[in-house]
């Protein structure tokens, strides 16, 4: 338990990176800019995403939280099922300009909802 607070302060920064490069790679495709996806930049947000779920995982072997006995948590997850596939859609290319900008709204969305969850923990359905 000793080692919760820093892992959670590790994931906490990854967190808020993970969403700082989500709409700096949608603002530089509507800058009409795609040259990110050509950089060896590309591939920082893999890498943080996979340190970014690590941290998690450690989170849960070493927190108090349980997905199934936490409820906040467990949505949390869903949100993050449903930012993760927004956000993939969000920025494909072949896609049309409003169905990227609707898929955006929905990732921007469900993050914010990961957000808050994480930070007020309320309790859902009582």
């Amino acid at each position: 338990m000793e080692y919760y607070l820093p892992v959670k302060q590790l994931h906490m920064f990854c967190a808020y990176l993970n969403a700082t490069l989500f709409v700096l790679r949608l603002l530089l495709d509507l800058a009409g800019k795609p040259g990110w996806r050509l950089s060896p930049v590309r591939h920082l947000p893999h890498i943080n995403d996979t340190l970014l779920l690590t941290l998690a995982f450690m989170l849960l072997a070493i927190g108090p939280w349980q997905p199934f006995a936490h409820q906040w948590l467990g949505f949390k997850i869903l949100l993050l099922i449903g930012y993760i596939l927004f956000g993939i859609a969000a920025l494909k290319q072949r896609l049309s300009l409003p169905v990227r900008v609707a898929c955006t709204v929905m990732a921007l969305s469900q993050l914010a909802g990961i957000f808050y969850l994480a930070r007020f923990k309320p309790l859902l359905f009582v």
